[in-house]
């Protein structure tokens, strides 16, 4: 008993372990064209969407690129069927399906060879009625024809002034032979259209032509696989660089063209002729004979069209036939935000609702609210009153602190300036007259005096910036004012081991400025450019450049570009601050001065990375033709 029960055990184990290793259902795909069309992408997601088999039928799907459309030659077609029966000989596929026109005729011509009594599903095949009553009956599918006279008279309707009709016809013999079909729906139209051939151009070539076509013409691009030269293209490709250059709208037959620049026309929907195809092979594999399956004839292609293409060459919409599909139309509000709209909607209904309670209790609150409003207004304007005069006095402390510093530092320096001018004066008087260097000592001495009064006249001005803002802007040439503070630097460039390179570009601004406030800026930027320039000179940062130039609103601009080793980024907003440095020994007195003189003239200071390494400096002041 025992025994028995566990020989039943081992039976259904092994029934079990055979049905879960059953042999899949194999079907091989194959492609007319080569692997870099996109057509071959739409047929095989169509016949994988059509497919849609159970999960308990396990299925293995391979896929084979023929490219008829690109060699198609006796010796060729012998090679695939060699190669074909050769590689599919020990594992031979359940079903084939077959896309498009050659890959059909090459499985029905050479079906013993390769593959025996497989059933076939072919799609979006070509076939007359003649070769469709001369199938095998296990094979069967799908056709399709290129609407030719639908699409040349679409054309016709929507371009009533249409004169000339161009044909975008390849060289190839898959692209020859459409012609004859072509031909016969161009037969109601030659009496009012002049027909123009593009057959077998080269691609340069047929841009070239396609933009200088004449007025009133409409192209048709029936297909490219190569042109007379031989060379090979990918008709998608060929479309969209005509329709980029033609100066007339170009139409199509196949839907693999919408998005590449066409018009539209009476296209063959590839992809619902894999779908189709698909749906057929799933029949068959579920048990249905292909006998008792007929073939699906499309010979009615759908009117498709791109929104775009119709706005750029002004197609009206309502010339379209009815059941006309559009795509890329830009969708309304409503259909791109139909659920922002309706809670919006919603929301304006909840706020009606509010303020309608809020108005019926506006008149019980309109008192209080009234008072409210009134002693917030003299709160709001006592505050106010407070702010300014809080401001007015932190400014008067301010500039009173200023004023008596910079009375204090002017009082202190003036003095010895004044004894340095006294000095000088008592020198020249015991030069004796008939010395040997008693002229020159006199010239230096006067000259001390002069950068003694100079000197003086400079710390009055500062004072008198930092105490009221007042500048003396006079219309000065601005070339010799920057000469003379270079002049005056070139000992110091000297020692530090710099050398300035000064470029005025041809101009010889007037700028309406105090010289002296002008030269102290200068000074000041010159002296940090010789500092950066100094500790980077072993690298090549020894030179410092000064540029003036045209800036915008009227205004002049001056550069002083150093080689040093550059201002660090979070530190360029600071840098201006007053008691702000990045030396050890600096103040933080210098670019605040600086600042404080440009924008009392009504201009800007600021500085930039150099691309080069180094930084630049630069400030405007206003041109004197400005101020007039």
């Amino acid at each position: 008993m025992r025994l028995r029960v566990l020989s039943l055990l081992l039976l259904v184990l092994a029934s079990a372990s055979a049905s879960a290793l059953a042999e899949p259902k194999r079907i091989l795909v194959l492609q007319s064209f080569r692997n870099a069309m996109p057509v071959n992408s739409d047929f095989f997601a169509g016949i994988r969407e059509g497919l849609a088999l159970p999960i308990s039928l396990p299925v293995e799907i391979d896929s084979e690129d023929l490219d008829l459309s690109r060699i198609n030659d006796e010796e060729y077609v012998r090679k695939l069927v060699e190669i074909y029966a050769l590689k599919y000989r020990s594992s031979p596929p359940t079903l084939i399906i077959a896309t498009y026109t050659p890959a059909v005729r090459l499985l029905l011509n050479h079906r013993n060879e390769l593959f025996p009594g497989v059933p076939i599903v072919f799609c979006a095949a070509e076939l007359s009625a003649e070769e469709r009553k001369q199938l095998p009956p296990d094979v069967t599918g799908v056709t399709s024809k290129g609407d030719f006279a639908g699409t040349l008279n679409l054309m016709s309707r929507l371009h009533p002034d249409m004169r000339h009709i161009a044909l975008i016809l390849g060289g190839s013999d898959l692209d020859t032979s459409e012609e004859p079909d072509v031909r016969k729906a161009l037969r109601p139209f030659e009496t009012r259209l002049e027909v123009i051939w593009l057959r077998g151009l080269p691609l340069s070539e047929l841009l070239e032509t396609a933009s200088a076509l004449p007025p009133h013409t409409a192209i048709l691009y029936v297909v490219q696989f190569g042109d007379r030269d031989g060379v090979s293209y990918v008709p998608r490709k060929v479309a969209q660089a005509a329709s980029k250059a033609a100066n007339a709208p170009v139409y199509g037959l196949w839907d693999t063209l919408m998005g590449a620049g066409i018009v539209g026309g009476r296209l063959i929907p590839i992809e619902q002729q894999g779908v189709a195809a698909g749906k057929i092979a799933r029949r068959i594999l579920l048990g249905e004979a292909p006998t008792a399956i007929p073939v699906v004839t499309m010979e009615q292609n759908p009117v498709i069209v791109d929104a775009q293409q119709l706005k750029r060459w002004n197609i009206d919409e309502r010339l379209l036939p009815n059941g006309s599909r559009i795509l890329n139309r830009k969708p309304s509000v409503w259909q791109e935000h139909r659920n922002a709209v309706l809670i919006a909607s919603a929301l304006i209904v909840l706020q009606a609702l509010w303020i309608a309670a809020l108005l019926w209790n506006r008149k019980r609150l309109q008192r209080t609210q009234t008072s409210l409003s009134l002693e917030c207004g003299r709160r709001a304007q006592a505050e106010e009153l407070t702010r300014r005069l809080q401001k007015r006095l932190g400014l008067a402390d301010k500039q009173s602190t200023l004023g008596a510093l910079a009375a204090r530092i002017a009082h202190e320096i003036n003095q010895p300036l004044i004894a340095l001018k006294n000095y000088a004066q008592a020198a020249k008087r015991y030069v004796p007259p008939d010395s040997t260097n008693g002229g020159k000592l006199t010239e230096l001495l006067a000259e001390m005096e002069g950068e003694a009064d100079r000197a003086g006249t400079i710390i009055h001005k500062i004072r008198r910036l930092l105490t009221s803002g007042h500048v003396d802007a006079v219309p000065i040439e601005l070339d010799p004012v920057l000469k003379e503070v270079l002049a005056l630097m070139d000992p110091e460039a000297d020692a530090h081991g710099c050398r300035i390179d000064y470029r005025a570009a041809g101009l010889t601004p007037v700028v309406q400025a105090d010289a002296l406030q002008v030269q102290l800026v200068m000074v000041n930027l010159l002296r940090n450019a010789m500092e950066a320039a100094a500790s980077n000179a072993q690298r090549g940062g020894g030179l410092i450049s000064v540029t003036v130039g045209k800036a915008a609103d009227g205004m002049v601009e001056v550069s002083v570009t150093d080689g040093g080793p550059g201002v660090p980024a979070d530190e360029v907003e600071d840098i201006f601050e007053s008691l702000y440095s990045t030396k050890e020994a600096g103040m933080g007195v210098g670019l605040a001065t600086c600042r404080t003189i440009v924008e009392a003239h009504g201009g800007r200071i600021g500085c930039s990375p150099h691309p080069a390494g180094g930084t630049i400096f630069h400030f405007t002041i206003p041109a004197a033709q400005a101020q007039h």
